[in-house]
C-alpha cells in the first residue's frame, strides 16, 4: 500500500477510533451543561487506552508516557473540533 506497513495504518485507523470516542464523549459532556475540558477528557481517554499495546516490526509504541501524549493531543482535537467555528473577520 504505497509504502505505508499495515501495522502503521492499523495504528492510525486505532488513533482514529479514540479520537471518535473522545469527540463523542466531549459531545456529551456539551449535551450534560458542562463545560469542555480537554485535560479531564485526555485523563477519561486514557484511561480508555490503558490496554491497547500498540507494535510495529515488534516494537512497543505505547509507554505511559507516549499513551499519555496521545490521550492529550487527541483530546485537544476533540475539543477544539467541538468548539463553534469561528467567522472569518
Amino acid at each position: 500500500m504505497f509504502g505505508v506497513s499495515t501495522e502503521i495504518v492499523g495504528l492510525l485507523s486505532k488513533l482514529g477510533e479514540y479520537l471518535k470516542a473522545a469527540i463523542e464523549q466531549a459531545a456529551r459532556t456539551t449535551a450534560m451543561g458542562q463545560p469542555l475540558d480537554a485535560d479531564r477528557l485526555a485523563e477519561w481517554l486514557e484511561a480508555r487506552m490503558a490496554p491497547w499495546e500498540p507494535e510495529v516490526k515488534g516494537r512497543k509504541l505505547a509507554d505511559p508516557a507516549t499513551r499519555k501524549a496521545a490521550a492529550r493531543f487527541l483530546a485537544g482535537l476533540a475539543v477544539n473540533l467541538s468548539m463553534p467555528a469561528r467567522s472569518a473577520a
